[in-house]
């Protein structure tokens, strides 16, 4: 178990400098494209836009979460279950706190049937629940890539040499980057359950729970890697199209909202009937397969006539000018308007930048401190046996 307990620590702390180089690549993309601006989805449907900056920083900052928690989990990993002789203790005076601190942990699991017999339960499974809560994210990320290549136009791509042309259709280029990195994230998802259901009911002392994390057995931690490693290859390869993701966004109805929106804020009007108003200029557009920046504003003054007099509002003239009207439905103004902490307002997506990477260098330093200490152990334990075997 001692050693299980090195080698956790090892694969946690690889796991997390992998993970810290994906966040450094979507940090660094979303940054070029703060002023970048593609369609949000909800329930599988354009629902908002939003900058492709704000969209990778969501992200990042999930996966500075998972960093947290490998942080958090770490304290609990790097604790010693040596010198307790397999569950009870020894017969022999064994100093458990030099021991540990040679060994370079960072304390001690003190009950000893626990750092035995205990501990190799749920240690083990809150770590690959990390990997695996990463994974199911990365997998969603890719997710939303590979689904711009059902497009015939798409506004996202992989740089040349990442794709591969079918054998039978030349006009394919499959993304298989994409693929492959999904298939990796299953695998971890996969051999992170072994571990939950190699534990499940199963009595203390077995040995059927103690390994399954480990690079021979479930590999958890090796996939986990793998598969950080293939997502920055995909997030190094993405070619982004800022002039086609706009015209995808007004090719849709995405600002109808904004449209309410505004003739609630500027005007006062309730917000029913801004919605009613909006859902009838949509209805109007799409059966006649209009864009909105397209949208006869003579239709729009007609259209909110009779919204007035359905809700019997006094003035039934719309109150926006044609410039107004063109603004409230203009994507790029809607993502410029938006106010509030989080929003994807380019300055707003740039602090959020700023301050992940305040948090990301924290991380990589703590990474580096928690490795130098182990470094500092090994060297103190080589100097404590060249001191025994200098013994006469």
């Amino acid at each position: 178990m001692e050693r299980n307990a090195a080698q956790l620590r090892l694969e946690m702390l690889d796991f997390a400098d992998a993970l810290d180089q994906v966040r450094a690549r979507l940090i660094t993309i979303a940054q070029a494209h703060t002023a970048t601006y593609v369609p949000a989805y909800t329930n599988g449907v354009q629902a908002m836009p939003i900058s492709y900056g704000h969209y990778l920083m969501a992200f990042a900052d999930s996966f500075a979460r998972d960093s947290a928690r490998i942080r958090e989990a770490y304290a609990r990993i790097n604790l010693s279950p040596m010198g307790t002789a397999v569950l009870a203790n020894s017969s022999w005076s064994i100093n458990r706190e030099r021991l540990a601190q040679l060994l370079g942990f960072d304390g001690l699991i003190v009950n000893s049937l626990d750092a035995g017999q205990i501990s190799t339960y749920d240690i083990p499974i809150e770590a690959t629940s990390i990997a695996s809560s990463t994974a199911i994210r990365v997998g969603a990320l890719m997710q939303d890539v590979h689904t711009q290549y059902h497009q015939t136009r798409p506004w996202l791509l992989l740089a040349s040499g990442k794709t591969y042309t079918s054998s039978a259709m030349p006009q394919k280029a499959n993304p298989g980057i994409i693929q492959n990195t999904r298939a990796k994230a299953s695998d971890v998802v996969a051999s992170a359950q072994a571990s939950l259901w190699r534990a499940h009911n199963v009595t203390p002392g077995m040995i059927d729970y103690k390994n399954t994390w480990s690079p021979g057995s479930a590999k958890t931690f090796v996939h986990g890697v793998e598969m950080l490693q293939q997502l920055a290859d995909v997030l190094d390869s993405l070619r982004i199209d800022p002039a086609r993701a706009l015209d995808e966004l007004e090719s849709e109805w995405t600002t109808s909202m904004e449209l309410a929106e505004t003739l609630q804020r500027t005007h006062a009007i309730p917000f029913r009937v801004g919605h009613h108003f909006a859902s009838d200029v949509v209805v109007y557009a799409k059966e006649r397969n209009i864009r909105p920046k397209d949208f006869p504003y003579a239709e729009a003054v007609r259209i909110y006539r009779e919204a007035g007099k359905k809700y019997d509002i006094k003035d039934q003239r719309l109150p926006l000018t044609e410039k107004e009207f063109r603004r409230a439905l203009s994507p790029a103004e809607m993502v410029l308007t938006r106010t509030g902490t989080g929003g994807p307002q380019p300055q707003e997506v740039a602090r959020m930048v700023a301050a992940a990477k305040d948090t990301l260098a924290k991380d990589r330093a703590w990474s580096a401190e928690a490795r130098q200490r182990l470094l500092t152990a090994e060297a103190a334990l080589n100097a404590a046996f060249e001191g025994v075997k200098s013994l006469p």
